[in-house]
């Protein structure tokens, strides 16, 4: 994964919503999330796997937005026809995204995530550590399944993916 779930939508909350925000939070922590919603590695990271496509084995990419992280992993699922085991406390998120989510119930796995590109790799843990040498934030969040099932984990618990339709940000 590249980039940070829910930080674009997580952005937009708290430019709409900075009025409410501000009862709870630090100014700072505002202008950081709206900050780091304006973050995008899409760019970066699509103008760098052509050249590394054969060097990591590239077999899928999935741009994130609406849905966020969840509705794009079903569909790189999906796409490239596999299921996949994801360690829920791997995925990418700051502690900004966190706050703003959790103040209006909303989870950030599942919140517009603008900037944000899955990818299947065969060298997944290369890819990642050439991603972020190049200052571009990747981790390797999961790994295929050859079954169809797609699972979340976190610590013991595990639960299925199921297609998702709509936003997040609708919910606020």
């Amino acid at each position: 994964m590249v980039g940070y779930a829910g930080s674009f939508g997580a952005g937009l909350v708290a430019q709409k919503k900075g009025k409410d925000l501000k009862e709870r939070f630090p100014a700072f922590l505002i202008r950081n999330a709206i900050r780091q919603g304006q973050q995008s590695y899409r760019e970066a990271t699509i103008g760098q796997l052509s050249q590394w496509e054969d060097d990591f084995g590239i077999v899928g990419i999935e741009p994130v937005s609406e849905g966020g992280v969840f509705k794009g992993l079903w569909n790189l699922g999906e796409d490239c026809g596999v299921g996949f085991e994801v360690y829920l406390k791997e995925i990418p998120i700051t502690q900004e995204c966190v706050e703003v989510c959790n103040f209006f119930d909303i989870n950030p796995y599942q919140l517009y995530s603008e900037g944000v590109v899955l990818l299947m790799a065969a060298d997944a843990y290369g890819l990642a550590e050439q991603l972020n040498a190049q200052n571009i934030p990747a981790a390797v969040i999961g790994r295929t399944h050859p079954e169809k099932k797609r699972v979340i984990i976190n610590d013991d618990e595990e639960r299925f993916l199921e297609p998702r339709k709509g936003d997040s940000l609708a919910e606020i």
